[in-house]
């Protein structure tokens, strides 16, 4: 349709029948099942279904501070939020061919036990804010309403997407073995479970192979992304550029005319990866932005979401509008969550470029990288006290950076840390300048700056200002002190707002990609509020989890449009999704070339 002529986790997967049914287990680690199939070709049958069995360990019931806390060996997550208890979840997740239905799921316990318990129930991690406008925990009384928790004994939901480079359709059965009676104050737990899956066999799909990566950019830019084009035909990856105004109107406005384009080119031409090129300040847009309205209380509206160009199809293979209720407002929750899937079909990234000579600067970083980059097993890490006050009193970012390092064997931590009194404007300019893979920052941000507090002190955010850079906090400005063009990293911000591109021309996330001689090669952070939990919780779920998952898919899968995707997959696919869930894939954003591996480059020259 208009298409120009073209050219910390245990796994475990079981094949199933002739159509190649996948089952991922969930994040800790359950036990390999047994699956029954119907007999017979699974491309001839109108209905097929598998069943798996799963046991349970023995409850395992302690206590700490006043509290009783209720785990099982099973695991893949815990509740959270709202004022409730925390119980364990285990997450079976199963990958089927792309355009599979799944048209049934049912779930029987066995093995009825109740459990008094010595005390309440621990409390749920709660969300808060990344952000540099509110910090602050608030104590919150404990007072379990709900007479039964959680209300349904498992639930269930399917996607569709990339993963590990196959398109997939994901079903993800949540189970709840412990659910809690408030009144007795005790616990009914199950040493059992069957599932039962019924669902239709995907036709197969077969998709051309012409095009790896398409760019969408202004007709303003073609110019400077042409020698982009160029260095990748040459460097196997087959890359075609689209101007916006070559896109035809086939959609209810410009973005999912886009959207549809993008859908074609996947279908006509095989692509798995999409650049974005053009800033999106809002009113002053050169790429066309689209919204996802799930507020942050007082403080945020709406955001940018780049994820919706990438979710393209639905859970059954159909155009994924995001606007369930027509009303132009998209990604509201929970109105229009049956119309978001959230699991990437296409690799996106963008670059927010505010002029020919910001783009001209990227497009010869990322030529270099790919020629002359040379690893050095080097991450510069620095945190502090994100939510001073939290009862296990932990400095959230610098455990999220102990976290980091855990996933990367082999590499040197350059910490810079609050509580070691390291963490300085100068000392950040400095390490960077010493040259390193991957910077991480975990902490509190806004579109302009990153910043974080000294250990039990939400009065004091470091780094703290200097002579030349006269406020609190690592600002885009500071960036303009940074001469590391001969290794350029990748950058991780956990923190609030810093790749608000629609913000400000001046987004830190973006400056750490324009700055000529330095800066870094690509960033990922939050194009709106983003959210942590107090202490050790802290890298459970919400932006935590993404900084260390992140960092692992880096080094792991290194390309950088896998390692966005995948994480998103990974997340969608391990949690019983809540707002604040929604709002963290949404906004999650990635700076750079999608195409792009974190290796050593083609050519690396001695250094």
């Amino acid at each position: 349709m208009g298409l120009p002529p073209g050219g910390s986790t245990m796994k475990k997967i079981v094949t199933l029948g002739l159509l190649g049914l996948l089952l991922v287990s969930g994040m800790g680690g359950v036990p390999l099942l047994t699956h029954h199939t119907n007999d017979g070709p699974a491309a001839h049958r109108a209905d097929s279904h598998f069943s798996d069995s799963l046991e349970f360990s023995p409850l395992s019931l302690d206590q700490r501070d006043g509290y009783a806390v209720i785990d099982c060996a099973q695991a893949t997550s815990y509740t959270m939020g709202g004022d409730l208890p925390r119980l364990p979840v285990v997450t079976m997740t199963y990958t089927l061919p792309f355009g599979t239905r799944v048209s049934g799921v049912t779930v029987t316990y066995a093995g009825e036990q109740n459990h008094p318990l010595p005390a309440l129930p621990a409390p749920a991690p709660s969300a808060h804010l990344l952000s540099l406008i509110e910090t602050s925990p608030a104590s919150r009384p404990v007072a379990y309403q709900q007479a039964e928790y959680p209300e349904r004994s498992f639930s269930y939901s399917t996607a569709a997407g990339l993963w590990n480079g196959q398109r997939a359709t994901f079903l993800s059965v949540h189970l709840y073995p412990a659910r809690y009676h408030s009144a007795a104050n005790t616990i009914r737990y199950y040493s059992q479970a069957t599932l039962d899956i019924t669902y239709a066999p995907a036709e197969p799909l077969t998709l051309p192979d012409v095009y790896d990566l398409l760019i969408l950019t202004p007709t303003d830019y073609t110019g400077q992304l042409q020698t982009l084009v160029d260095h990748k035909n040459a460097n196997g990856v087959d890359t075609v550029m689209v101007t916006l105004d070559d896109i035809p109107q086939q959609g209810t406005d410009i973005q999912e005319s886009i959207k549809y384009y993008i859908r074609d080119a996947i279908e006509q031409w095989g692509i798995t990866s999409v650049l974005l090129v053009g800033a999106g300040v809002e009113g002053e847009e050169q790429f066309p932005v689209r919204y996802a309205w799930i507020p942050s209380g007082r403080y945020e509206e709406k955001f940018p979401s780049d994820l919706y160009y990438a979710d393209v199809y639905d859970a059954n293979g159909s155009f994924s509008t995001w606007d369930a209720d027509g009303d132009g407002k998209y990604a509201e929750y929970p109105d229009d969550v049956a119309a978001i899937d959230i699991i990437p079909d296409v690799y996106v990234a963008r670059l927010p470029c505010n002029n020919a000579f910001e783009l001209r600067t990227v497009v010869s970083k990322i030529v270099s990288y790919e020629e002359s980059n040379a690893m050095t097993n080097v991450i510069v890490q620095i945190g502090g006290d994100t939510f001073p006050g939290d009862g296990e009193n932990v400095n959230e970012g610098e455990f999220a950076n102990e976290e980091v390092l855990k996933r990367l064997p082999g590499y040197e931590s350059v910490r810079l840390w609050a509580s070691t009194g390291d963490l300085t404007k100068g000392n950040i300019i400095r390490a960077i300048n010493q040259g390193a893979d991957f910077v991480d920052f975990s902490g509190h941000g806004s579109p302009l700056s990153w910043a974080t507090h000294a250990p039990n002190d939400d009065e004091v955010w470091l780094p703290q200002k200097t002579f030349y850079s006269p406020y609190s906090g690592f600002l885009y400005v500071d960036y303009t002190w940074t001469f590391n063009f001969k290794k350029l990293p990748a950058v991780v911000f956990n923190a609030c707002s810093c790749s608000k591109f629609s913000a400000t021309p001046d987004c830190i996330s973006w400056v750490t990609l324009r700055k000529p001689l330095g800066g870094g090669i690509a960033s990922f952070g939050a194009s709106g509020i983003g959210y942590g939990s107090y202490g050790t919780s802290e890298t459970d779920r919400l932006f935590g989890w993404m900084e260390v998952n992140l960092f692992e898919g880096m080094y792991t899968t290194k390309v950088l449009g896998p390692v966005w995707s995948d994480a998103i997959a990974e997340y969608a696919t391990s949690f019983d999704l809540e707002e604040v869930d929604y709002k963290t894939l949404l906004e999650m954003a990635l700076f750079g070339d999608p195409t792009l591996a974190i290796a050593d480059g083609t050519s690396p020259t001695p250094r």
